[in-house]
């Protein structure tokens, strides 16, 4: 039977009726009254029936729907607070994420099994790894280099068994592994975290390549800046700033290149090796190389004047030292030039055995060094240069002294020689030669002789030697001196040979200054090689640039005219070069050396406007060069004039003023004899009265220089004055008077030296009144 078939009683029916309402009525306003005035009408209907057995029931139907709507708003503020924590975790877990993921240093988790539970940005960038790539890996097959992963290993199985661990809770440095294989430094801390009954390990890793790198090349510089405070020459410097930048920047070779600037070759001058490398091979090689310019590495960098970086040196076909290169296990390669006044002066290369790229930095840097050593080169220079000029401005204050005393001594010697050998020729002249007396006088002429020539080389040492200054070609000189030279050294046991360049530039000098130089020098290295020998006389024409060396001499940058001569002697030692320009020192037995030979070159060259210097090593010879300064005019050859004794052409008038009277007499009687009418005068007041009052005409004024009251040149400015036309003939055995300028005669006037013989008094006088001027 179906319930819609039932029939109930009606009292029933209106009860069912009326709980309807009251749930209604309920209802609405459990739910907020809603529908309550819907149902107010039915209600009134059904209001009294069944109050008193319902009323019960629906107040705890009331308050069924009260507490389920409390229920209700409660579980909705719940949900509501549950999605908001949700949300908050969310937001956490992103911006956590957020700075792990741009944080500087890589961020990596591992668990327990050393496997890859998170992996960073960085991280990611350190390593090469992706972080799909890298999660879900052991650290130990993508991280850790091969040799340390059985290490890794061990430690994490240490950690878990005792708790311990020797790299965890600590900052260390150590090598890793990149993705494409190769290794470097990192900073690393890990950090275990305990998680329930596991563990996980945090690491921060931070990729120190680069500060490593600055710290290396700030070492280099430092170490390079200390090398070059407490060198002291050049290539002192730089065999310590190659193990320097060596050891900082981690290569294992360093060539040092010197130039050989007259070859003009690069040649190996010194190297540094590295305890860890053995390249005995590439290094015995590389000493007996030389480079020209723009060939292999050090050429290159010769022709460019820049550092050069080669990558791997064994690929590069080029260069000669390539294929030993390979042997020695050497690939990367680069180098820089040192560079001094402007100037190559030498090459640094370095090599490593990995192949290395060009690192840009580094290249900037080692041009810095290399700036920085030729900055030394120059200081280096310049202090060396004052200290030779230093010792050269005491050498000569010195020799300037002993000069002055040795020429006022020459020039009273002169006097006294002139007389004695004046009065020896006229004696001479008067006997017949085989008068006992004849020898006599020839021993007394001849000693006179020698003592002139001792007084000669002293005052050329004191560069107060009257000088006949004119435009010469050593080579010329050279050449005419082959067979005098030769059979002064004695060419059957010293070879000797002359390297003469070819169109040498001119000088000024006197030749027979210039003779005087080359024969002395010639005796000194005779007597260097008792057992024979070389001697080699070289000319060459040199440019002296700006930061030009050498290693004897001094000059100003120029063009210069170089005579040196070498020897294969014994050679000397530092101590005696010190003094061998200091007249009478010498080192030859008593006897067999005046001490003069030297000192007289050295007063020669310099009254030439040039400069000397010896270089000298005791068993390997000795090389004296020196430097006259080049002038751009044509060669004089004046022929020399020969003949004896040259008399008056008719009665000439010679006017004498001489406050010697021995020589005095010896000149007016010299004269008188050759036909000259003579006037004499002790004084310059008596030369003004004679000329006064003699009524003839007087051809020739004969003066010394120096006398008291007044000097020649005023004696013949005066007289000049009362007499136009007067010729003037000085003579003097010590130019050191202001008419005498750099040891020439100044204006034009004729001079003779003191002491001279009849012969060249005469002829110097008709050479004057002929109007043959010269000195």
């Amino acid at each position: 039977m179906s319930i819609s078939a039932v029939e109930e009683p009606e009292s029933s029916s209106g009860r069912y009726r009326w709980l309807t309402v009251l749930i209604i009525v309920t209802a609405s306003i459990a739910l907020g009254g809603e529908i309550f005035l819907l149902a107010y009408a039915e209600s009134r209907l059904i209001a009294a029936a069944g109050v008193i057995v319902w009323a019960p029931l629906v107040g705890l139907l009331c308050w069924a729907m009260i507490r389920l709507r409390a229920d209700y708003r409660q579980a909705l503020r719940e949900s509501a607070g549950a999605r908001a924590a949700e949300a908050a975790l969310l937001q956490s877990w992103e911006r956590n994420r957020a700075i792990v993921e741009t944080a500087l240093d890589g961020v990596i988790t591992i668990d327990i099994s050393g496997i890859i539970t998170d992996w960073n940005t960085q991280a990611a960038a350190i390593f090469g790894w992706t972080r799909e790539e890298a999660v879900g890996q052991l650290l130990s097959e993508t991280v850790i280099p091969v040799r340390d992963r059985e290490a890794h290993v061990r430690g994490l199985r240490e950690y878990l068994k005792t708790g311990a661990g020797p790299i965890l809770n600590r900052r260390m440095e150590v090598s890793a592994q990149h993705k494409d294989g190769h290794e470097f430094l990192v900073e690393l801390s890990v950090s275990p975290a305990r998680i329930g009954e596991s563990y996980m390990f945090g690491a921060f890793v931070r990729d120190i390549t680069e500060r490593r790198r600055a710290e290396r090349r700030l070492a280099s510089q430092y170490a390079v800046t200390r090398v070059l405070d407490d060198a002291v020459t050049l290539e002192e410097a730089m065999s310590r700033v190659m193990q320097a930048v060596g050891e900082s920047l981690e290569w294992e070779l360093g060539v040092f290149w010197k130039l050989d600037k007259p070859a003009g070759l690069l040649r190996c001058f010194n190297h540094w090796q590295s305890a860890t490398i053995d390249a005995d091979e590439f290094v015995m090689v590389t000493r007996d190389q030389a480079f020209e310019f723009g060939v292999g590495l050090p050429g290159r960098i010769w022709a460019s004047g820049q550092p050069v970086w080669i990558a791997d040196i064994v690929a590069d076909a080029d260069l000669p030292r390539s294929t030993v290169a390979a042997t020695g296990g050497l690939h990367g390669a680069f180098g820089f030039p040192i560079l001094v006044g402007g100037e190559v002066e030498g090459v640094i290369e370095f090599f490593s055995r990995p192949v290395r790229e060009p690192d840009e930095e580094i290249l900037d840097m080692m041009a810095d060094v290399g700036l920085k050593l030729g900055q030394f080169g120059e200081r280096a220079m310049a202090k060396d240069a004052l200290h030779q000029t230093e010792a050269q401005l005491r050498q000569s204050q010195k020799m300037e002294a002993v000069g002055r005393l040795a020429g006022g001594i020459a020039h009273d010697f002169n006097n006294l020689l002139t007389v004695i050998r004046g009065y020896s020729e006229l004696v001479l002249s008067r006997l017949a030669p085989d008068d006992p007396s004849w020898r006599d006088i020839e021993e007394v002429k001849k000693a006179a002789d020698r003592a002139a020539g001792l007084t000669g080389q002293l005052l050329s040492f004191s560069r107060r030697q009257f000088v006949a200054v004119k435009v010469v070609d050593l080579n010329t000189i050279v050449t005419n001196m082959d067979g005098m030279l030769r059979r002064l050294i004695g060419e059957d046991i010293i070879e000797f040979w002359a390297d003469l360049a070819p169109q040498l530039w001119a000088i000024r000098a006197d030749p027979g200054q210039i003779e005087q130089i080359i024969m002395n020098l010639a005796v000194n290295a005779r007597d260097a090689m008792p057992t024979g020998g070389r001697l080699l006389i070289e000319t060459r024409n040199v440019t002296i640039g700006k930061g030009t060396r050498s290693n004897t001499v001094m000059v100003d940058k120029g063009s210069y005219v170089m005579l040196a001569v070498k020897d294969s002697g014994h050679g000397m030692s530092e101590e005696v070069q010190a003094h061998v320009f200091e007249p009478f020192f010498t080192t030859k037995e008593s006897g067999k050396g005046t001490g003069l030979g030297l000192s007289t070159v050295y007063g020669i060259v310099k009254q030439s406007g040039g400069t000397i210097g010896i270089e000298s090593k005791p068993g390997h010879g000795t090389t004296c060069t020196m430097l006259f300064p080049r002038v751009d005019e044509a060669v004089c050859n004046v022929p020399d004039v020969g003949g004896g004794e040259v008399q008056a052409h008719r009665r000439e008038t010679v006017l004498i003023v001489e406050d010697e009277p021995a020589v005095r007499g010896l000149v007016h009687e010299a004269l008188r004899a050759s036909g000259y009418d003579v006037l004499v005068a002790r004084h310059g007041i008596e030369a003004l009265v004679a000329g006064a009052r003699h009524r003839g005409p007087i051809h020739l004024l004969l003066a010394d220089v120096v006398m008291p009251q007044m000097s020649g040149p005023e004696v013949a400015e005066k007289l000049a004055a009362m007499r136009p036309g007067l010729k003037v003939l000085y003579m003097s055995g010590y130019p050191d008077h202001p008419l005498f300028s750099k040891g020439g005669v100044t204006g034009g006037a004729a001079f003779l030296q003191k002491p001279f013989t009849m012969n060249v008094l005469t002829r110097k006088v008709r050479e004057v009144l002929d109007g043959v001027n010269g000195v």
